[in-house]
């Protein structure tokens, strides 16, 4: 490269620049030439935003390693490198490994497979870059903090891998309350870089990444895309779930077979379902099963075993997934994408589908959609919801219109963790200073004095903290137990499991819910089993190959579906065009057009309409707003009235009227109507008072502005007699 093709290459150190000779690049992408001036100067945050398998890293490490090549001498760690997963802590080591080669800047992995002895000689003389995920670094706060001032004092940056991923999430909150927490023992601001997906709205993605706005945040431009994306989607109708899986089944074993591909299934159950039918397919064909399965519940040595079987590329392999090969772990060069079901959110299937199309190829997306037939059809069914939310996604997608993030969630379950991890750090603290650091100044800016005060007041009667005769709080006997369970680092909730191994070789499976029993026939891994041992000390259920299996009970994996997507549906609907990419020989454009006419008879581009014996509103409006218009017509009306994301059952034009006379309600009002259970939906959520879980719960799943906007536009339209 010679300076006229590139200023920013010529900002980097002599031995960056020999790495990237070594690449054989001859130009630097546009995200890469973008990024490095604002990094390299080191006094402002900076959101890295590119597809997958687009340049990220490298944009964040040419100037970050250049960076610390200049700044030789300096004790302690550089860099801080959190990741959302362990699997892309290793990936990353790897390539940050080959990347520092000759440089003298040591790399250290830190996660739970990582060995005490190299976590204990890494803190023992910290330097370099240290990749974490936020569990681990919860964990130096609790035993390691005395080592921390040291560890961090000379840090320069902190970098962020996927930040999308923690965005609205109890992760996201602990994360963000532990880069505040490191910057006040440091006593400095840190400039954070984010790699994160594309968003539509970056000041909210801003806003997360450093809430105080101490430090200007620059999103470098990621420069003109020839990302190409070929989409398919085939259409199943509405038809019985055997008939519709064996037609889906025949259609992956005849497309994919020979590359390496992933099939993404929305829910564990789906993703044993397919890889169970395919490799009996495999079996029916006498060919060799080239297909395998990964999701959550299976054990990590299975995991990582399909992820270098993908990257290895030495045999042709279909990874049938859940999200958890969404992520960028490097997976090598993956020939295509499939969607079994529908697509839940744009920037979901935006990542999923930029596993594909990677050194210059397009990616390929296959959509399956269907219904599986009920004995009396629903509503959606008649609407063909699976096939017009897929097809609203992929044209959001193609406009490049993402759902809009929510972070004024009040965390108060990642609070009560943060609250006992800064009491294991510092020993006691006054109610005063814990609210200044926690909240006032940390990640918890929207809880108030009033509402810290109640929280440790439940604290204190659950006996998680006590108080001294001098203020201070300290632990109680319950907390201690909560600090001293494994699982505390984790902001999310954990269940309990026993761990499925083959009695035949001793092979760790993966884990299950403890709802299994001696002589259950199961499907797990893809393959049939039947329990032949529960060992209930050590957690372990052991099992043998078996003829017979059911699929079992995995957690709830339900989904919200935003606004963004139920609106573009609707418009839709409402249109005459035939996209290009619905298969003409499935029953893609049949379904398109019965839909339609069912839409057009019904009228459903008007707010009411019927359905068997029920009044339809149709709110077009997602989960969140129908869940509190549902609710706020249990509080005015004294009925429950049941909603999804298009429409609210048995809510009259009356009774619209009949609850715009009330004054609009506060968002706490509406949440007694449900059972404390179901809003109980965050680990340490059981610790909280009624009135504490009810202002969590509003203020995550519930959206009364938006609501009450809605039911005015309703009543306008009523009033201007257009319904």
């Amino acid at each position: 490269m010679t300076q006229q093709q590139s200023s920013s290459f010529n900002l980097l150190d002599t031995k960056v620049q020999q790495w990237v000779w070594k690449q054989g690049w001859t130009s630097l992408k546009d995200i890469q030439e973008n990024s490095i001036p604002p990094i390299l100067d080191n006094n402002c945050d900076v959101i890295i935003s590119a597809a997958t398998a687009g340049g990220k890293t490298e944009a964040v490490f040419l100037p970050v390693l250049t960076n610390i090549l200049q700044n030789e001498g300096h004790s302690g760690y550089q860099v801080l490198y959190i990741s959302p997963l362990k699997s892309l802590i290793n990936d990353q080591y790897r390539r940050l490994v080959d990347m520092t080669k000759g440089m003298s800047i040591n790399v250290t992995p830190w996660h739970g497979d990582i060995s005490s002895s190299k976590k204990h000689n890494s803190l023992k003389d910290p330097n370099g870059i240290l990749i974490i995920t936020p569990e681990s670094l919860e964990a130096l706060f609790v035993h390691h903090h005395f080592e921390l001032k040291k560890a961090f004092y000379n840090l320069k940056y902190v970098v962020i891998d996927e930040l999308h991923s923690f965005i609205s999430t109890e992760r996201g909150k602990q994360l963000q309350s532990l880069m505040f927490r490191i910057e006040h023992t440091i006593g400095k601001h840190i400039p954070r870089i984010a790699m994160s997906a594309t968003f539509s709205d970056f000041e909210i993605v801003k806003d997360f990444l450093r809430q105080d706005h101490k430090m200007p945040c620059i999103i470098p431009n990621q420069g003109k895309s020839n990302y190409e994306i070929k989409v398919l989607i085939k259409d199943y109708g509405y038809d019985e779930e055997s008939s519709i899986n064996k037609k889906i089944t025949d259609e992956l074993f005849l497309r994919l077979r020979g590359e390496n591909n992933l099939v993404f299934t929305n829910n564990r159950h789906e993703c044993e379902c397919f890889s169970l039918l395919l490799s009996e397919k495999c079996k029916e064909e006498n060919v060799p099963n080239e297909f395998r399965i990964h999701h959550g519940s299976m054990s990590k040595e299975n995991r990582t075993k399909v992820e270098h079987e993908l990257q290895s590329g030495c045999l042709p392999i279909t990874a049938i997934c859940t999200a958890t090969l969404e992520l960028g772990v490097d997976i090598g060069k993956v020939k295509s994408i499939a969607q079994i079901g529908t697509s839940n959110s744009v920037s979901g299937l935006r990542q999923r589908l930029g596993r594909s199309g990677r050194r210059g190829e397009a990616s390929i997306l296959r959509v399956f959609t269907f219904d599986y037939k009920r004995k009396a059809a629903e509503l959606l069914d008649l609407l063909r919801n699976d096939l017009f939310q897929n097809i609203a996604v992929i044209e959001l997608l193609k406009a490049h219109k993402y759902e809009t993030p929510t972070i004024g969630g009040i965390h108060l379950s990642t609070l009560i963790q943060q609250i006992l991890s800064l009491i294991a750090e510092y020993g006691s603290f006054y109610p005063k200073d814990g609210w200044q650091l926690l909240c006032q100044n940390g990640a918890f800016c929207n809880v108030s004095v009033n509402l810290f005060l109640k929280l440790l007041r439940d604290l204190g009667k659950n006996n998680v903290i006590r108080q001294m005769e001098n203020g201070q709080i300290i632990i109680g006997p319950t907390g201690d137990e909560i600090l001293s369970d494994k699982e505390f680092y984790a902001a999310f909730t954990t269940y309990p499991e026993f761990e499925i191994i083959n009695s035949q070789n001793g092979e760790h499976i993966g884990s299950l819910l403890a709802q299994i029993g001696i002589g259950f026939c199961i499907v797990f891994g893809g393959k049939k089993w039947v329990v032949t041992e529960i060992d209930y000390k050590t957690s372990r259920a052991y099992v043998e190959p078996s003829d017979y299996g059911v699929i079992p009970i995995f957690i709830n994996e339900g989904y919200e579906i935003d606004g963004i997507i139920v609106q573009k549906m609707k418009s839709i609907y409402m249109s005459d065009e035939i996209y290009p990419y619905l298969d003409k020989k499935s029953e893609a454009i049949k379904s398109l057009h019965s839909a339609r006419s069912f839409f057009a008879h019904k009228h459903l581009e008007k707010c009411y309409s019927s359905f068997g014996e029920d009044n339809i509103l149709l709110t077009w409006a997602g989960s969140k707003i129908n869940r509190t218009i549902s609710l706020i017509a249990n509080l005015y009306l004294e009925s429950f009235l049941g909603f999804n994301h298009i429409f609210i059952n048995r809510l009259s034009k009356e009774d619209v009227l009949e609850i715009l006379k009330y004054p609009k309600p506060k968002a706490e009002e509406l949440c007694p109507f449900l059972m404390r259970f179901v809003k109980e939906t965050k680990k340490y959520d059981y610790l909280l008072s009624d009135e504490l879980l009810d202002i969590e719960y509003a203020s995550m799943y519930l959206d009364v502005d938006a609501a009450w906007d809605r039911l005015i536009a309703i009543k306008n339209e009523i009033e201007n007699n257009k319904i």
